[in-house]
């Protein structure tokens, strides 16, 4: 009697944390996805995402050095409302870099494995640091930044 009571008990506890409101991810996807822009002007060339991430890995997006070698943070140039990916060399396009460099927005995908800490900077505006948290029943948290709100985004 014991032994059905603790199969009843142990089905029960998985069936919970298996249920239709458990989402599964499945295949590779990045933790998040950030975009980064300002209120009323473009991203300048010397814009710089710092990301720490797994308590002491760390890695750096450079506006001005969008081809680098990334393991973690990929960024690419975006228009305003972060929704397109765009090639950095299709000039004229919504979110293609300016000829000084500058962008309209950052789409930054970020591959830490969980939580992170994101810093922008830049001589356009003070630097600034978010906490990124995953979260629960959600693959990707999507979330746009504005840089220089007072709200902090």
């Amino acid at each position: 009697m014991a032994r059905t009571w603790l199969w009843l008990l142990i089905s029960g506890l998985c069936t919970l944390g298996c249920g239709p409101d458990r989402q599964e991810c499945t295949g590779p996807h990045a933790d998040f996805v950030v975009v980064l822009r300002l209120r009323d002007r473009p991203l300048s060339s010397d814009t710089v995402v710092h990301v720490t991430y797994g308590g002491s890995g760390m890695e750096d997006y450079i506006l001005a050095q969008p081809h680098a070698a990334h393991e973690v943070v990929f960024c690419d140039a975006a228009g305003l409302d972060g929704g397109v990916e765009l090639d950095a060399s299709s000039q004229g396009a919504a979110g293609a870099p300016d000829s000084d460099g500058s962008v309209e927005a950052l789409r930054c995908q970020l591959w830490t494995g969980g939580f992170a800490k994101l810093e922008a900077r830049s001589a356009d505006f003070a630097p600034v640091t978010y906490d990124l948290s995953p979260r629960e029943h959600q693959c990707t948290v999507t979330q746009t930044i504005v840089l220089d709100s007072p709200d902090g985004g």
